[in-house]
């Protein structure tokens, strides 16, 4: 039986640099193997059947319902090789519990994608790192476009709209699942409802169960969308009643922004316009080409561009006036945000390096480790709210910030910092939430997202590790199990919901090296951070995923 380490970190409060030796692996293996990254990264088969698993320890009698995930599963088509490690074909796992018992299956999405590779026995669908060859019948407009609409391979996430549940990317398709059985049942297109040709992988979902996403369209001038989708009535088509919320003009023409996902709190949306953007005319040509090229290329990181933060208020759409910047990073995820004394508060999983980090998922380059220049930080933003958004003139901008009122944070455990510029706008500088840095960050969602909270768990960045954090105390405790790395961590609260961290987490965990150790499920206590149980599996393998919820019976 393999052993868990735990292990507990603390910083003090204020802005400190990482040493180089912390290295973003993401959810490679380690960081010293040569290997590891693309052994993590590999081919299953499917478990279409449920496979029961071998219980040890104890699994909370209270603890009933689905584990659902989403990630890639399959790298190979025919004799063509997946390059990115976000390329591979979506497959669902899922974990059903109940009377202390787990059971276990998967499924391949059965996108169009997916259908149209196993029938050339070949990949013919282009993906984010791997070009496929360009479709003859398209004129150039449509191949262009078609590096944004085309995949349908839904590999990143699994949400709910209502009563159903929907695969996504960070294309304009969805696809909805059946949650007990994984079965692929009908393609969505957000494009048919609103004006995106992407949108991110990480939609929040509010209390009343509308949910909100932030997309991009690419026609004329590039604009960030803010969709809100509310619950659909019976019988109506899951994305009916979908709308944009706001429009939000590029900075850039032919380079706007990604987005990977957003911040909400109980009264307004914030949107990081990032220096890190498409680089369309790179997509231009490889859409006409089908020339691979490296990920980089595809992307322009602008690291004399200042990050814009956008608030926008949910109940009106209206894009507070108040222009917040704050020096070049790049994030795929945000922590969590929230509203305290008249100000924003928002907590990120961030690098400087914006231009290295897609190339370093590359497979070929995780068999290398990742570039030591690819640092990352939890960090805290606070954007003040009061008084800005008056009709002061820039002269009263110009005399507020010669007044010498230099940080206009008031939160009082706060070493972050919002200084008034001349010109009106207000410039941010972090403080660090951890002293260790983390990826795939998870809260308790269900009672404190958009809330003031304290507690964040996430995967280490060598990979190994699972990680809870106290944000009020930037104490970390760690629990590492030696030869497995963990899926993203989900916490599920316990019916007598004590305190924040009164619940579980569940994590799946896969062996590095290829049928070396049983995958098994991990039930951690959230407060304590010991296991308290776990179910093996006797199955040949289990994929390396992505993200996904707990849905309770």
């Amino acid at each position: 039986m393999d052993i868990w380490r735990l292990s507990r970190s603390r910083v003090g409060l204020g802005v400190r640099t990482f040493p180089r030796s912390v290295r973003f692996i993401a959810v490679a293996g380690t960081t010293n193997s040569q290997s590891n990254g693309t052994r993590v990264f590999r081919t299953v088969k499917e478990q279409s059947t449920p496979l029961q698993g071998k219980v040890k320890g104890v699994i909370p009698p209270w603890l009933t319902g689905r584990l659902l995930r989403n990630g890639p599963g399959q790298y190979e088509v025919g004799d063509t090789k997946y390059l990115h490690a976000f390329d591979g074909l979506a497959l669902l796992h899922s974990f059903s519990i109940k009377n202390g018992n787990v059971t276990y299956q998967s499924r391949f999405l059965r996108s169009d994608t997916y259908k149209k590779n196993m029938a050339a026995n070949r990949i013919v669908v282009s993906e984010l790192g791997t070009a496929a060859y360009p479709d003859p019948c398209h004129n150039i407009f449509q191949r262009f476009l078609s590096q944004f609409t085309q995949t349908d391979n839904c590999v990143v996430n699994i949400y709910p709209i209502g009563e159903d549940y929907v695969a996504c990317t960070e294309s304009d398709s969805l696809h909805k699942i059946d949650k007990d059985t994984l079965e692929s049942k009908e393609k969505l297109k957000l494009s048919k409802y609103v004006a995106v040709n992407i949108a991110t992988a990480h939609p929040h979902v509010d209390k009343d169960g509308t949910v909100y996403n932030i997309g991009s369209s690419f026609k004329a001038r590039p604009h960030y969308n803010i969709i809100k989708i509310p619950i659909p009535k019976d019988g109506e088509p899951s994305l009916s009643k979908a709308k944009v919320l706001c429009s939000i003009p590029s900075r850039w023409m032919l380079t706007p922004g990604y987005s990977h996902s957003f911040g909400m709190t109980d009264n307004y949306l914030v949107f990081l316009e990032q220096p890190f953007c498409f680089n369309a005319p790179k997509f231009f040509s490889r859409s006409i080409t089908g020339t691979n090229c490296k990920v980089s290329e595809l992307f322009k990181f602008r690291k004399d561009e200042k990050v814009r933060f956008y608030v926008v208020e949910k109940s009106t759409g209206k894009v507070l006036q108040t222009k917040y910047t704050a020096d070049p990073f790049f994030t795929f995820h945000h922590v969590n945000a929230f509203e305290e004394c008249g100000q924003i508060v928002l907590d990120l999983s961030c690098t400087k390096n914006g231009q290295k980090i897609v190339d370093s998922l590359l497979l070929e380059n995780l068999k290398y480790g990742v570039d030591d220049d690819v640092h990352y930080s939890c960090r805290r933003y606070v954007l003040p709210l009061l008084g800005l958004e008056s009709n002061a003139t820039t002269r009263d901008h110009t005399a507020a910030a010669q007044s010498g009122q230099k940080n206009l944070v008031a939160l009082g455990n706060s070493q972050a910092q919002a200084v008034l510029l001349e010109d009106g706008s207000v410039h941010c500088e972090h403080e660090l939430i951890s002293p260790i840095p983390f990826e795939f960050p998870q809260i308790n969602y269900r009672e404190f997202n958009g809330k003031k909270y304290n507690f964040a768990y996430g995967v280490g960045m060598d990979g190994m590790q699972l990680i809870k954090v106290d944000i009020a105390e930037k104490t970390v405790k760690t629990r590492k199990s030696d030869g497995y790395t963990p899926s993203e961590p989900v916490f599920v609260p316990s019916p007598e919901k004590k305190s924040e961290d009164d619940g579980v987490v569940l994590s799946s965990m896969i062996s590095v090296e290829p049928g070396a150790l049983p995958p098994y499920l991990v039930v951690l206590d959230a407060k304590t951070w010991n296991e308290v149980g776990r179910a093996e599996f006797d199955c040949s393998d289990m994929h390396k995923d992505f993200h996904g919820l707990f849905v309770p019976y």
